[in-house]
């Protein structure tokens, strides 16, 4: 019986999708632009996608109109994909896993190690460094347009870290993720998946020692309460991507195209800003709890990781000259 109910669930969500792609009467020329978000409406990507599509409809006067769906109304993330890949959907915002689960070359995007920062992830996306990957995903019915940064990820727990001899053996909850798993284990502890709604717990249980996320999450969570050292390991600048249906791009004009490609560009710039300033926000939240800051040598810890990350690099021609642009576009480099 559940399965059939979820059949018929996503029956329905494909109907109600499909169903609403133009309206009667004065209404009939508007193409309504659908996007699947699983955040809140406060977060930055959802007020950089919403600026995105303010600014489309003012400049096509109207022709297209955005409508988000957030908090994840539309159903887990990978279902969104296919619902964009049979075009009953037009947009998304999802984890580079998903492209990944098409194409194990976009595992590149999200490498540990593989920025200095948020900034240098954000010269890296604008620069079109990873353009011709995303645009190679359009064999799968879909075009992912560009990434919009989750944060940067660094481990939380209840004792400060001056090293990595100080992770050793340590219990940190991790995504389910084979690469995350193997990544703390070469920082030197023991990665274990579990949801995000039970980090908090288990860390008060000492189930796990480290949580691993922005400091976003770390504030939203409360994780400061039962972790009150967040240390800067910079494992991670998370990367989430928008994917778009081919359906949907090519139905526009040359003209739509490019205004719509412009403003990705500008709406991308907007979410990383944003999404900087909410960090600094956050950070000053969990000062104020008694959150103590540590600084250990990030180095180290790219030297720990660097055979994980020259595997995901070296698995094929395309990752392989994306990240010798992204090591090139390093601070300081050209």
């Amino acid at each position: 019986m559940k399965k059939i109910w979820l059949c018929l669930m996503t029956i329905c969500m494909i109907g109600l999708l499909t169903g609403c792609s133009g309206s009667a009467g004065a209404d009939a020329d508007v193409t309504e632009i659908r996007v699947a978000f699983n955040q809140n409406e406060q977060h930055p990507q959802y007020l950089a996608m919403k600026e995105l599509g303010e600014k489309f409809e003012e400049a096509t006067d109207g022709r297209y109109k955005m409508k988000i769906y957030p908090n994840g109304v539309l159903g887990e993330q990978g279902a969104m994909a296919e619902f964009i890949r049979t075009g009953a959907l037009q947009m998304a915002i999802v984890p580079c896993s998903v492209p990944e689960g098409y194409d194990a070359d976009f595992a590149i995007v999200g490498a540990p190690y593989l920025y200095d920062g948020i900034d240098h992830m954000e010269k890296v996306v604008v620069n079109g460094v990873f353009d011709d990957l995303f645009y190679s995903a359009r064999k799968y019915n879909f075009q992912v347009l560009t990434v919009y940064t989750a944060g940067e990820r660094n481990v939380y727990m209840d004792q400060p870290v001056e090293s990595a001899a100080d992770l050793k053996g340590k219990i940190i909850r991790v995504n389910d993720s084979p690469t995350y798993i193997e990544m703390v284990k070469l920082m030197g502890g023991s990665g274990t998946a579990m949801a995000q709604s039970e980090v908090y717990t288990a860390l008060q249980q000492g189930v796990i020692d480290a949580g691993e996320n922005s400091e976003l999450v770390y504030n939203d969570f409360k994780h400061y309460e039962v972790a009150p050292y967040y240390i800067y390991t910079k494992h991670i600048v998370h990367p989430d991507v928008v994917i778009a249906s081919t359906e949907f791009l090519d139905s526009m004009s040359e003209e739509d195209r490019a205004i719509f490609d412009k403003l990705v560009i500008e709406s991308t710039q907007t979410e990383f800003a944003t999404f900087k300033e909410k960090i600094e926000e956050a950070k000053q939240i969990v000062t104020e709890k008694g959150t103590q800051f540590c600084y250990p040598d990030v180095e180290e810890f790219r030297e720990l990781c660097q055979p994980l990350l020259d595997r995901i690099a070296g698995q094929s021609d395309v990752t392989k000259k994306i990240y010798d642009d992204i090591v090139a576009m390093r601070e300081g480099e050209e």
